[in-house]
This record gives structure tokens, C-alpha cells and sequence, in this order.
């Protein structure tokens, strides 16, 4: 009966696609057990959302070139590849994700390849503490026997020959990330610095991080970019510096895609760079998107410039107490907004905890605010307890829809903030516990 339903749209879909409509695509499915309002689809020119209704939705995009799409359900992230004239439905079950997706319709070799691949991908590293803390020869041939093994599997899938030769790139480039990201890595789980041979990674500086096609079309050489930019706007002595190196990037594209990725974010966040960041995108960036994107952003978060009041709190602490960031003036303020399901908030705890450890006793106050949903409250509590978090903890009252989360413009956690003695804003998005520039932050201000 199920598949005589399933068969039954994808004819409707088939029948509704005219030559004249070969721009659009036809997009729906059904997941179980999903408890969200809607599904996004989203790629750099796209962020869609499609209502779900019952565990299903369904909707028509305009679509003038193949590519990669990141599908969101919840906290559920995968890729889609999808074709001008797609018709494509996806099943899956929000519970188990990733073992139920599955596709059908016009694209749905593509799709189930890459369902596949993922599930390889994940079988190979489901420690990533373990693989992480491999030793450099065994991990690289732990991500070269990977690379092999996707490039059979590709191989072996009945797909379209232009997927295929965008997606043997795609493997090779997430080959190269995997290299790129062991050394960091490997420091942060193992807690040792890395002493690499000096063959290691010698194939990653010979590659080219100027071709603009494969930037637009490869995810995993779009990312690999991005990541060695980010080394070297991290490794940047100032503000001027970083400018020179995106300056210096030829393609204007490219260059668009790295003030995206890596300046837009600190307008948005209203770090102390925001204005500077907003000025330079705006002279710039050739995608008038992007300038008025960040121009929309500096718009909202001028207001969380170092020196302006703070945005308010006043939540309940684990003893089930009111506190307020009013309670707290006379001390500088260093606030965590986390989550029990983000895993790069858990793994800033160990650092969190020596902070509070070293600055016990003097004029500051650490907060951890979680934003868990309501429904995960008593999973809050149980974690607070068991991991023995120090400083005040505090559970914010609706999660990503917090007036506290709205107004500083919070996308992502862990995100840090820093306010002094008075209520105003020093940083609004200061650096992790496990940066020490966080130390020199506090010491100038105390």
C-alpha cells in the first residue's frame, strides 16, 4: 500500500513537469515521527523553507543549475543532489535518520549513493575522539582506505555521468580536508602537540584555491578553501592583515564566498569588528546580496557594540532561582549560551571549569545559559550534576527564541559573551575558554 502511494505521487510529479517547467523542481516526502514544522533546503543561493504537515511536505523550487543542497529536518542535516526538472521524494524517519533516508523520482541514484556514502563515511570514525587520536601514519591510511572505498562505492551506483565527475572531486577534496583538519585535531584530543613528518600533507600545498568553477560546484573544495583561509585570517596579526588577504583572493567569487564565510559572522555577532568587517564587504564584495546582507546585519547588532547596555536576562538557576544580569553588576560577566546536544559546547567545558578555577575569587561571574528545549529540562539538570559544572547555571525560558538569544543575533553555540561591571557589552562574541586571548581579555578589564 505504501509503495502504491509513493508510485502515485511520483507519477503526479512526472505529469505536472512541462518542457517549459524544466527550471523548477518538485520537491516532497514523508518522516516519521517528526515533531518540527518544517524541512529547510539550502545551498549557497537558497534557503528554503517547506512547511511539513503530518510528516509531510511538499513544494516547487525554481532550479537553473545542478548542484548540492543541504536538507535540514530538526537537528537532522544531510545532502541532496538535485537537477533542473527534478522530481524527488524523500522518506526517512526522524528517529533514525540516516539508516531509514531514502529517495525516489528522477534524481534518486544520485541520492541514494550519497545516503550510502554518508552511512560509510560515519562507520569509519564514530569515535572521533579515537580516530582523531590515531597516530599520522595509521590515520592516513585510515582516510586513504576511506577515499578507496567511496570511490567504489561511486563507481558501482548507476548515476548520471555529470554527478559522477563532480562527485569523484568531491571524495578527493574531502580526502584533503581529512588531512588538513588531523593536525588540530589530533592536538585537541590528544592534549600533545603534533610533530608531523614533512611529507604528510606536502600534496595539499600544491593545490589551487583559485578555481572559481570547482568552488561553486564542489562542496568538500568549497570547505577546503574556506578552512585554509580561515588558517590564514586566524594566523592574521590584525583587522588591516585580514583585509589584505581577502584582498589579494583573484576571483571575485571566491572572494564573495570567504567574506561570507568568514567576515560576515562577525558582523552578525557585533564583535568589535563588526563596523570595520560591514565597510570593507561594502566596498568590495561584487554580490549586492552579500552587501546588503551584512548591511541588514550591522543594522541589527550596532547596538551590541563594545560599550552599549547589554541585552537583559532573568532566568531560573538549577536551585530553581531567579537571576538576573542586573543581579550580577559590580563584576565582569562571562557568558556561555550552550546546549546538552551541542558537541562542540561540551568538549569547551574542561576549559570552562579551569577559567572559573583560576579566576575563583575575583571580580567575575561565570554563567552557562542553556537553551535545551523545554521538554530536555531534566536532561539539563542530570548534566549539570554529572559533569559538576561550576559558576551559575541557568535555563533560558524558550530555547533559540529566547529575547536574550534574539537580540545578541545567536545562530550557532557555543557563543561567548563578555559584559563588565556595569552591564555593557565588552564582547559580545569574546573567545572560547580553550582560547587564552579570553585570559588577556579578562586581566585588561578586571
Amino acid at each position: 500500500m505504501k509503495n502504491s502511494i509513493l508510485y502515485a505521487v511520483l507519477i503526479l510529479f512526472v505529469l505536472s513537469c512541462s518542457k517549459d517547467e524544466k527550471e523548477y523542481i518538485t520537491i516532497a516526502g514523508k518522516i516519521e515521527n517528526a515533531a518540527i514544522d518544517s524541512v529547510f533546503l539550502v545551498n549557497d543561493n537558497l534557503r528554503k523553507a517547506v512547511a511539513i504537515q503530518n510528516g509531510k511536505f511538499s513544494d516547487t523550487l525554481k532550479l537553473k543549475e545542478s548542484g548540492y543542497f543541504d536538507f535540514y529536518a530538526g537537528r537532522e542535516r544531510t545532502k541532496i543532489f538535485l537537477n533542473p526538472g527534478d522530481s524527488l521524494f524523500i522518506s526517512t524517519d526522524l528517529n533514525e535518520f540516516d539508516e531509514k533516508l531514502n529517495y525516489a523520482g528522477s534524481s534518486s541514484n544520485e541520492n541514494n549513493y550519497l545516503a550510502q556514502k554518508y552511512l560509510k563515511e560515519e562507520s569509519f570514525s564514530p569515535n572521533p575522539q579515537a580516530f582523531f587520536s590515531l597516530p599520522e601514519k595509521d590515520y592516513k591510511a585510515k582516510v586513504t582506505e576511506l577515499k578507496s572505498e567511496l570511490e567504489e562505492l561511486l563507481t558501482k551506483s548507476e548515476t548520471g555521468n555529470e554527478f559522477q565527475q563532480l562527485e569523484k572531486k568531491n571524495i578527493q577534496f574531502g580526502y584533503y580536508l581529512q588531512l588538513l583538519q588531523y593536525p588540530m585535531a589530533h592536538e585537541y584530543f590528544t592534549q600533545k602537540q603534533t610533530d608531523l613528518p614533512i611529507d604528510f600533507d606536502k600534496e595539499l600545498k600544491k593545490l589551487d584555491l583559485e578555481n572559481e568553477a570547482d568552488f561553486l560546484k564542489i562542496p568538500n573544495y568549497r570547505e577546503f578553501v574556506i578552512r585554509q583561509f580561515y588558517e590564514k585570517i586566524e594566523n592574521a596579526a590584525s583587522p588591516g592583515k585580514t583585509e589584505e588577504i581577502i584582498s589579494a583572493i583573484k576571483s571575485a567569487k571566491i572572494r564573495d564566498g570567504i567574506m561570507s564565510e568568514l567576515l560576515l559572522y562577525n558582523v552578525e555577532s557585533g564583535s568589535p569588528e563588526a563596523e570595520r568587517y560591514n565597510d570593507f564587504i561594502q566596498k568590495n564584495a561584487h554580490d549586492e546580496k552579500l552587501k546588503e546582507k551584512a548591511a541588514t546585519a550591522f543594522a541589527k547588532v550596532e547596538k551590541l557594540l563594545p560599550g552599549k547596555p547589554s541585552p537583559k536576562f532573568n532566568y531560573p538557576d538549577i536551585n530553581g532561582n531567579d537571576v538576573s544580569l542586573d543581579d550580577l553588576k559590580g563584576n565582569l560577566v562571562y557568558i556561555d549560551v550552550w546546549a546538552t546536544w551541542c558537541g562542540p559546547c561540551i568538549r569547551e567545558i574542561p576549559s570552562l571549569k579551569q577559567l572559573e578555577k583560576d579566576y575563583h575569587g575575583k571580580n567575575i561571574k561565570f554563567v552557562s545559559m542553556s537553551i535545551d528545549p523545554q521538554e530536555d529540562f531534566d536532561k539539563w539538570q542530570k548534566m549539570v550534576k554529572e559533569k559538576n559544572l561550576q559558576g551559575i547555571q541557568v535555563f533560558a525560558d524558550n530555547d533559540w527564541k529566547s529575547r536574550f538569544v534574539q537580540e545578541y543575533g545567536i545562530k550557532g553555540i557555543p557563543r561567548f559573551i563578555l559584559v563588565d561591571q556595569n552591564g555593557n557589552i565588552l564582547n559580545a562574541d569574546a573567545p572560547r575558554p580553550s582560547d587564552s586571548e579570553i585570559r588577556t581579555l579578562i586581566d585588561r578589564n578586571l
